[in-house]
């Protein structure tokens, strides 16, 4: 499906058919053409349009991960890989989904191209409520502000995390006893802010790429430095993620102090009970060994005052316990 937006900084912006031709393009107007599927079909009908070239509409077409950065002349053409939107849960974060998107910019158009609809991309669609100046704009700096909104969809992923790591700790502050299967969620928050980076990484050469002296002259110089700017929140955005990591990796450390403390609290009580079964123990050995004794000829009610008399001892000793907080 090939959606067309016409941008005009002196009239109103519009969505348009795309015709035989492409409308008459002056210094105020910007065509956006977004294509969601990667039909032949339609790429073969926007490279008569755009003069796009084989190798080009070739590599829209694929499905496949490429992260390429490729100068045609009169227009540059890049791929990214775009997180999928995902309702949050209130479980673990999940493996990420990504897909591609594609990108070819030229004098006065911009091309984005990817298999399913991308909800990052209508919302940039969405804020406008009325008539803007984004005609004004050349196709490198809509490009430039796209991908300024592909890094957001990044931070909005690792927000999911930090906010399951909150509830993590929480959980495991608030309560006395930690909850195996915590460590579950935790080893699935870690995998998903790995792939996160992982999938941020890998894209380092086309952020890096598109302020490269040769490019810009195929782009727009004036968009320069605007790359450079795109450049140093890649590289934040790829920091925050590596601070994610860090933060799961600090819920693991609670985890394992907690499950530490859970297991010497265990060990504590074993050894009082031990302690205090023992010592008993010891005292009911020496009232029945084989010697005469008065307490021996004490018939029934002896034997029912050492029962008490334990029972007092025992009593006893587990309220100074757990006053200690030994139990």
């Amino acid at each position: 499906m090939i959606r067309t937006f016409l941008y005009d900084a002196q009239g109103h912006d519009q969505e348009m058919d795309l015709g035989a031709e492409l409308p008459k393009l002056e210094e105020h107007h910007l065509l956006w053409i977004d294509v969601t599927g990667r039909e032949p079909a339609d790429f073969e009908r926007l490279a008569s349009l755009l003069d796009l070239k084989p190798r080009s509409v070739s590599d829209l077409v694929e499905s496949g991960r490429r992260f390429s950065l490729a100068n045609y002349g009169a227009y540059i053409q890049f791929d990214v890989a775009t997180l999928e939107s995902r309702e949050a849960t209130a479980g673990a974060p999940s493996v990420i989904r990504s897909q591609r998107l594609d990108v070819a910019l030229g004098q006065g158009w911009v091309l984005t191209a990817h298999e399913n609809p991308l909800r990052f991309l209508e919302e940039f669609r969405d804020q406008d409520r009325g008539e803007t100046l984004i005609g004004g704009l050349t196709s490198a700096a809509l490009a430039a502000s796209l991908l300024d909104w592909h890094l957001a969809t990044y931070l909005a992923a690792l927000e999911v995390v930090e906010a399951f790591a909150d509830r993590v700790d929480l959980r495991m502050l608030s309560s006395s006893r930690v909850r195996e299967d915590l460590l579950k969620d935790l080893v699935g928050a870690r995998r998903h802010i790995s792939s996160l980076r992982r999938s941020l990484a890998s894209q380092s050469s086309i952020f890096y790429g598109l302020s490269r002296p040769d490019l810009a002259l195929t782009a727009d110089a004036s968009a320069v430095e605007g790359y450079k700017d795109l450049e140093r929140r890649f590289e934040r955005v790829l920091d925050s993620l590596e601070h994610g990591r860090e933060l799961v990796q600090s819920s693991f450390d609670l985890f394992t102090t907690r499950t530490a403390e859970t297991t010497n609290a265990l060990i504590r009580r074993l050894t009082f009970i031990s302690i205090l079964l023992g010592a008993l123990g010891g005292v009911a050995g020496v009232f029945g060994m084989n010697f005469e004794t008065p307490y021996a000829k004490t018939g029934l009610m002896g034997f029912w005052a050492v029962v008490g008399a334990f029972l007092v001892l025992g009593g006893g000793a587990a309220l100074i316990g757990r006053a200690r907080k030994w139990i």
